[in-house]
This record gives C-alpha cells, sequence and structure tokens, in this order.
C-alpha cells in the first residue's frame, strides 16, 4: 500500500496543477510509461479478440473496441475465450487474465487521478482520486454560496484537504510501477499466442512454448 501524505510528512501544503509534472520530468516520464505499457497490455488483449472471433470485422472484436471500461472489456474477452478456447489453454487463459486484471488497477488511477508536488518533498510526487478534490471543493463552493445569501454558513471548508487520501510516489515506486505493466504487457502477448487458432505447426508450436512459459511464470505458478 502506497504511503500517504500525512504519514511522511507535517503541515504540508500539497498543489495540484498540470505545471508541476513539468518541473520533475524524470517522475513524470516514469508516470507516462506506466499509462502507455498497458495501454499496448490492452491492445495484445484486443488481438487475442481478434484472433478468437476470427478477425477485425466480427461483432465481439466491435464489442471490445466499443467499450473502454476495462471490467466490461474482460467480460468480452472471457466470454468469447470460454467459446472458442479448448483445454488446456482456457483455464491458463482465465488465470492470467485475472493477474492483468490486478496489474491494471493501479495505471487506471495513473491516468484518472491528480498528480501533484509539495515543496517539502522534492523527489516525490503526489496522486489523488479526484473525487477527493472533487468533494473538497465542492463543500467549498457550498459554503461560499450560503455566504453570499448572507448566511453563516456551516464549517469553513477551506481546511487543507485530508492528506491521508493523498499518495506519495518516489522514482522507485514508480519504476516498480512501470516494471509491473511491462509484466503485464509481457503476459497479455503470450495469451494471444494461446489464442491464435492452430492452422501451421509453427504456430502451434509457437502456442506451446507460451503455454509452457506462461505454467513457469513466477506470477502465474502456484
Amino acid at each position: 500500500m502506497q504511503p500517504s501524505l500525512s504519514d511522511i510528512a507535517s503541515n504540508p501544503a500539497p498543489i495540484f496543477v498540470p505545471r508541476l509534472l513539468c518541473q520533475r520530468p524524470e517522475l513524470a516520464a516514469l508516470v507516462a510509461e506506466t499509462i502507455s505499457t498497458w495501454s499496448y497490455a490492452e491492445h495484445a488483449l484486443g488481438r487475442s479478440v481478434a484472433a478468437m472471433s476470427q478477425g477485425i470485422n466480427s461483432a465481439e472484436m466491435e464489442d471490445y473496441i466499443r467499450e473502454w471500461r476495462l471490467p466490461e472489456r474482460l467480460k468480452t474477452v472471457r466470454r468469447i475465450a470460454r467459446a472458442e478456447m479448448p483445454e488446456p489453454y482456457l483455464s491458463l487463459f482465465l488465470k492470467v487474465l485475472d493477474i492483468i486484471n490486478t496489474l491494471g488497477v493501479r495505471r487506471h488511477a495513473f491516468a484518472h487521478g491528480v498528480w501533484g508536488a509539495v515543496e517539502a518533498l522534492p523527489a516525490n510526487l503526489l496522486l489523488v482520486d479526484p473525487k477527493h478534490l472533487l468533494r473538497h471543493w465542492g463543500a467549498a463552493n457550498d459554503w461560499i454560496h450560503a455566504f453570499s445569501e448572507g448566511g453563516a454558513g456551516a464549517v469553513n471548508p477551506f481546511r487543507p484537504l485530508d492528506n491521508q487520501h493523498i499518495e506519495v510516489w518516489s522514482e522507485t515506486d514508480l519504476m516498480e510501477e512501470v516494471a509491473r505493466m511491462n509484466q503485464a504487457y509481457e503476459l497479455a502477448l503470450a495469451l494471444e499466442l494461446l489464442a491464435s487458432v492452430d492452422k501451421t505447426a509453427s504456430l502451434n508450436a509457437r502456442r506451446t512454448h507460451a503455454h509452457d512459459w506462461l505454467l513457469r511464470h513466477p506470477l502465474v505458478r502456484p
């Protein structure tokens, strides 16, 4: 679990504006690499769908393309795999798909969270779920409206955001996340081979190799 800002710094004043990523480009590059590598993994999963459903023009492939939310995309992949893939490949395919899903959880936060920084931690970036920022500013706007209407308002909302909601990311943390995305991509490429139809002896050998490689993978084996 990622440490929170309140665990690391006392009385910090975090700032969340886009220019801060430009001021820490080495860290920002790792954030971008995490997001983009996961995109390659999703692309490889899409190629699995194309392989199992016999092409880009299939209804199944269109379902995958149309649905951008990961849980719904994975439902499409699982449905097609159960319909098209024989054992022993199917069980392994579904197991690895669950592993990829777990690896991709943080990427969602990276892509849709809000990044910031704090002067007290010059070698780190901060990450917060936007819902916490929106609730904070929503409460502030409610107070402003009540005050402008002549009321005393509720408790002044212009207090610091709860720093328990703000994650602190170091360069090491970010590099580890990049490594996890690379694992997800490698696993997705192996699933693409499992999904390929046995039309030639060469392809069948690649499929068998991918199956054996996955069974030996440290994230897959019991």
